[in-house]
């Protein structure tokens, strides 16, 4: 069915295929932690990633509701206790 020859063919072939995937992943490749062969670095690598966006997120969310705080105080002119005493006086009982 198939010579000796095909088959030195296809041999040589995926030698020369393992050989260019060696090279490209050598080469392309970055050095980071979350493509490492190790679990537990792999792990803390994606929890620090998760922790830096989150304390990002949680700053700007910050940062936006003391703004909406100091607007809401500065418009109503009572403290924030007060405001929450009328909202709850003006529902129905």
């Amino acid at each position: 069915m198939y010579s000796d020859q095909d088959i030195a063919n296809l041999v040589a072939r995926v030698q020369q295929l393992e050989m260019q995937a060696a090279n490209r992943q050598a080469s392309g490749t970055p050095n980071i932690k979350m493509l490492s062969p190790n679990f537990l670095t792999r792990a803390f690598a994606v929890w620090g990633h998760n922790f830096v966006a989150s304390l990002l997120i949680g700053i700007a969310l910050s940062c936006v509701m003391s703004v909406i705080g100091l607007i809401l105080g500065a418009v109503a002119g009572a403290t924030a206790l007060d405001w929450m005493n009328q909202l709850i006086g003006s529902m129905p009982r």
